[in-house]
């Protein structure tokens, strides 16, 4: 087998990883409203929800004014500690998290255990792919180098790479909170190829989004390759595509495997 790319650049959520989770139920806030309690902070469920979505609404719209990009990623750690010192009450408490000021509180094993527990009450399936391991194992034993591109936040994502097995599949991993912008800002891909030094000949991207995977690759001028793991239909996928192709780059064509089974990609990928 002889591969048509050296470098394989994947999403990860929805490409490699089948996830959901469900940040609206009230349940879920209602846990973790007692969470910020035990540390001082009085919130209602529903105080705490729309407190949260509005500051991350804020920071993203402050954060693309700074860096005059379109697509901004924000690190959910900052809102997490705004949160806790912005309550609308605070009960006394004794707990030494309550003395930390916000830039403490970002680098905090606290903030990291309130991921972990935000990240669990609402994940309710998280497994890898059927194919997913084999296709990385053959990509590395025929040489290919193997990259995450994903919008994702560290906080979440590391743990369960992880959890999944994947984390050593990855040559090196670019999480789109970890670098202040997410897919399809172009700056983010071509952070990667600058970073890695490889090109856009060489290399492919693999995703399950239009808009985020298959427009960043056709803003870069990189191969790409659609994975229908929605179920989307044709009429569906033409859609989407030539939204994104309006947008970037008119005239671009990614593969597109129908099934959604990353197998194929191998097939794609191969020089016969």
């Amino acid at each position: 087998m002889k591969l048509k790319y050296d470098n394989y650049i994947f999403d990860l959520y929805g490409t490699l990883i089948d996830i959901h989770t469900d940040e609206s139920s009230p349940k879920f806030w209602k846990k973790i409203t007692e969470f910020y309690s035990c540390y001082g902070a009085d919130y209602s469920p529903e105080q705490l929800q729309q407190t949260y979505f509005d500051l991350v609404r804020q920071q993203e719209h402050e954060l693309a004014y700074k860096l005059a990009i379109s697509f901004p990623e924000i690190e959910l750690e900052r809102v997490f500690a705004k949160l806790l010192l912005k309550a609308p009450l605070h009960h006394e408490t004794y707990s030494p998290v309550c003395q930390m000021n916000e830039e403490e509180l970002v680098h905090s094993q606290w903030v990291q255990d309130l991921s972990n527990m935000f990240r669990i009450l609402s994940r309710d399936r998280l497994k890898v792919y059927p194919g997913v391991i084999d296709t990385l194992k053959t990509i590395q034993k025929e040489g290919g180098r193997i990259f995450l591109l994903s919008n994702a936040q560290g906080l979440f994502t590391r743990p369960e790479l992880e959890i999944t097995g994947l984390a050593g599949y990855f040559d090196d991993i670019y999480i789109s909170s970890e670098n202040q912008m997410k897919k399809p800002q172009p700056q983010f891909m071509k952070k990667l190829l600058d970073e890695q030094q490889i090109t856009a000949s060489s290399s492919v991207m693999i995703g399950n989004d239009f808009q985020s995977d298959i427009g960043i690759a056709a803003a870069c001028k990189v191969d790409s390759i659609f994975l229908n793991t929605d179920g989307l239909s044709q009429l569906e996928m033409r859609a989407r595509l030539s939204r994104v192709t309006d947008d970037y780059y008119k005239g671009y064509k990614p593969e597109i495997v129908m099934s959604g089974d990353i197998r194929e990609i191998l097939d794609i990928c191969t020089d016969n």
